[in-house]
């Protein structure tokens, strides 16, 4: 029997920056739960993000801020009113 192995696309030295990382979450969540770029935010600047990082600050309670800050509605639940739904992301939905 003859074992093939992929070969790996991403050195195992290479890792992704935090910034870069949050970036990544912040593009996908912001467009799929509130139809949002993140040049609409304030964490298209590498700057802002780093500054939360530093602090402490989790990924989902900088986006829940700005969810409160902004009165953002989420898009993707359907069949609720709007005075029903909860604009804010769990951690599990991270």
């Amino acid at each position: 029997m003859e074992y093939k192995t992929a070969p790996p696309t991403v050195s195992a030295s290479s890792c992704m920056s935090p910034v870069k990382t949050w970036q990544i979450l912040l593009t996908y969540l912001l467009e799929r739960h509130y139809g949002l770029t993140l040049t609409d935010t304030p964490f298209h600047d590498d700057r802002v993000i780093n500054e939360h990082i530093e602090a402490g600050i989790t990924l989902v309670d900088a986006l829940n801020f700005l969810v409160e800050r902004n009165e953002l509605i989420r898009i993707d639940r359907r069949g609720f009113s709007w005075l029903e739904q909860s604009p804010f992301l769990t951690t599990l939905e991270v």
